[in-house]
């Protein structure tokens, strides 16, 4: 059986989780801000909406 470095294998794990988790955060933060800019297009056309149907009522 060969020298098994267990110090090293846990920094290339930890090294691993890190960069998963950065991934992880900037993917979240893509999709919250793609998100916001739809949820900003829809009120904006929502809002359209409205006042063009309040404008048929009046």
């Amino acid at each position: 059986m060969g020298y098994y470095d267990t110090r090293n294998e846990a920094r290339r794990i930890s090294k691993l989780a890190s960069q998963n988790i950065s991934n992880e955060q900037t993917k979240k933060e893509f999709e919250l801000d793609s998100q916001n800019k739809f949820n900003q297009e829809m009120q904006a056309e929502f809002h359209e909406r409205i006042k063009k149907l309040g404008g048929k009522n009046e």
